[in-house]
């Protein structure tokens, strides 16, 4: 072969290479852009959905998602391929995270191109499980095509139980809630029947006619269902709607709580009161530690976030515990482990921790991020570290 010949060869294969390597180096991220506007209309141009991954600066699943399933090969290909992908930080972009109800970071959504959230999912998801995600908008089952409305309409008690659970697989845990409420509204007059109690039951909300109607009817409910959940339920949301607001702080009294369970003649209100403390103190907002404790060791009817925390507090309080006999470092990364839930409480635990270590910073880092979350909620937030602080010193 002639020298130029092979000379041409070889400087076609080197570009050939070349622009593999400019090809691929362009394609090693996924192609997030900032502007939903933009992706809507790309989007409807050429008949694709939009990938949405909601995030925070503070948040540590976003992170590690960021560290990690949004580097894997398979996920940066698939996504850049069949989707029009957006990143929205909800620290800057707190309306969107509003009007798409986002309080869960990070929060990933498939959205049509018209803008409506197909499919949610939240916290930390690792390639196979993102991937097995958004697959879901392959699916031509109904349940995924349908508007929420129109499968309201047409459902009734027969059928309700189970579209919802095929909401729950093809759709979300979010869109499920959204249609037994739609559903609920539309039945109003058919609440006493057994099917719209159990959606009243599994989907308990804040609303007036809800709270009133279970409450007056709680002698069938508890014929059907734990009772203790629907008291529980009864009395927090109860003395969530008498709280009122007195220079900034929230006034702690529990008489509209007694009023209400006397009025039904619901029995159990004293051990109601003390659940409501338990979740009050919990919140950074209650008057003692020690009688809280005591309550906490004496209610084992309580919920996760409660037990965690107190048995955070007994390890942190009782003197009878020595850092040697804890593995204070296996404990904080089983709870950094569980932060995909998104909540504020869960970093107060670790600024507990991290105080506890000596570690003024990483303290300092925790109440900060639980602050920023608190704020984004809308939730009032005091450090429980403020009110535990000279007993954890007292302890050492």
């Amino acid at each position: 072969m002639p020298k130029s010949k092979l000379n041409i060869i070889l400087y076609s294969l080197l570009f050939i290479f070349a622009v593999g390597i400019n090809e691929a180096t362009s394609k090693d991220k996924i192609a997030f852009s900032k502007s939903l506007t933009k992706c809507l209309k790309k989007a409807q141009q050429e008949d694709k959905f939009i990938f949405v991954y909601v995030h925070t600066s503070w948040s540590i699943p976003c992170q590690q998602m960021e560290e990690t399933t949004f580097k894997d090969s398979l996920v940066i290909s698939e996504i850049n391929h069949d989707y029009i992908s957006l990143s929205m930080n909800a620290g800057r972009n707190k309306t969107f995270a509003k009007d798409y109800e986002v309080h869960i970071f990070p929060t990933l959504m498939v959205m049509d191109k018209w803008g409506n959230a197909i499919i949610r999912g939240s916290g930390y998801k690792d390639p196979n499980s993102l991937l097995e995600l958004i697959h879901r908008t392959r699916s031509q089952n109904r349940f995924l095509k349908q508007n929420i409305d129109s499968l309201a309409s047409v459902l009734d008690h027969t059928n309700i139980l189970q579209a919802i659970d095929s909401i729950k697989i093809y759709k979300d845990e979010y869109t499920a809630k959204n249609l037994a409420k739609k559903y609920l509204d539309k039945h109003k007059k058919e609440w006493g029947e057994p099917t719209c109690m159990a959606l009243l039951n599994e989907y308990f909300t804040l609303d007036k006619k809800y709270l009133k109607f279970v409450s007056k009817n709680h002698k069938a409910f508890f014929l059907l269902f734990d009772s203790i959940r629907l008291k529980e339920n009864i009395a927090f949301h109860v003395f969530l709607k008498s709280l009122k607001k007195k220079r900034g702080r929230t006034k702690f009294d529990y008489k509209p709580l007694k009023r209400w369970f006397k009025r039904y003649k619901i029995e159990g209100y004293e051990k109601m009161q003390d659940f409501v403390k338990i979740k009050y103190l919990l919140w950074g907002r209650g008057p003692s530690i020690r009688s809280s404790i005591k309550l906490i060791e004496n209610y084992p009817e309580t919920s996760n976030e409660s037990v965690l925390y107190s048995s955070v507090i007994r390890i942190l309080l009782k003197e009878k515990y020595h850092r040697k006999e804890i593995d204070y470092d296996n404990l904080i990364e089983k709870i950094e482990s569980s932060l995909e839930e998104g909540t504020y409480w869960r970093y107060d635990v670790l600024a507990l921790l991290y105080y506890k270590m000596g570690n003024i910073q990483k303290t300092n880092e925790c109440i900060e991020t639980a602050t920023n979350i608190a704020d984004i909620l809308g939730e009032e937030y005091t450090p429980i570290l403020d009110y535990l602080q000279e007993y954890i010193d007292k302890s050492d």
